[in-house]
């Protein structure tokens, strides 16, 4: 049993597309909690958004939650379910995800897929695979946010924008979770020329990150 966090403050227009691909899932075991945060309440975005709410989609206002990672710990505590996965509001999952990837939870801490970038960049994203090492969070983050999958109890994020799934990689991986990649494109992670390890805005925080986790 799987929940599916999907914070959003903006891109709920990508919705049409995120939607269909966890809809379309061939495991079914799944529920999918979407949070609307940064706003004021009863917000128009939030309007558009709870019109998705059914039986596994819930939507939630969170006008008080600021910042991708207090949305996502909001998001944890409303959870139901002992497995968790992250799908951002502008990527798209294969409907093969779910069911080719829990299978390798009995045997890892956390397990990611490869991915296909699309958007503005369109090059391989250079994911490794299998087995990630402890020294690969040296030079890169080697698990593609949309693609993660980790248990409920690992779930925490740290308050750094832009690079709050990195911090917590690197905490799981220094606190000794196992990585694993299944080499299959599973996910399409669409890229912003804004995005946070393609440009060198986040430089001091990855290196912060690196430092405090004891990958320096």
């Amino acid at each position: 049993m799987i929940s599916i966090l999907m914070p959003i403050y903006n891109g709920a227009e990508y919705l049409r597309e995120s939607l269909p691909s966890v809809v379309g899932q061939t495991f079914e075991q799944w529920e999918l909690l979407i949070g609307v945060n940064g706003y004021p309440a009863g917000s128009t975005v939030y309007r558009k958004v709870a019109l998705y709410d059914s039986r596994k989609i819930r939507v939630f206002d969170l006008p008080d939650v600021k910042g991708k990672s207090q949305a996502l710990n909001a998001l944890v505590d409303k959870a139901s379910f002992p497995f968790m996965c992250l799908l951002d509001v502008d990527d798209i999952w294969e409907v093969t995800k779910l069911e080719k990837q829990s299978p390798y939870m009995g045997s890892y801490g956390v397990v990611g897929t490869n991915a296909r970038y699309f958007g503005e960049r369109q090059d391989d994203p250079g994911i490794p695979t299998m087995e990630v090492g402890f020294e690969v969070f040296r030079r890169q983050n080697p698990i593609v946010n949309s693609s993660a999958m980790f248990r409920k109890t690992d779930a925490h994020w740290g308050d750094i924008k832009g690079v709050e799934d990195y911090d917590m990689w690197c905490r799981l991986a220094a606190a000794g979770r196992t990585f694993f990649n299944i080499p299959e494109m599973l996910v399409q992670h669409r890229v912003h020329k804004d995005s946070a390890f393609n440009t060198a805005a986040y430089d001091a925080s990855i290196a912060d990150i690196r430092r405090r986790h004891g990958f320096i």
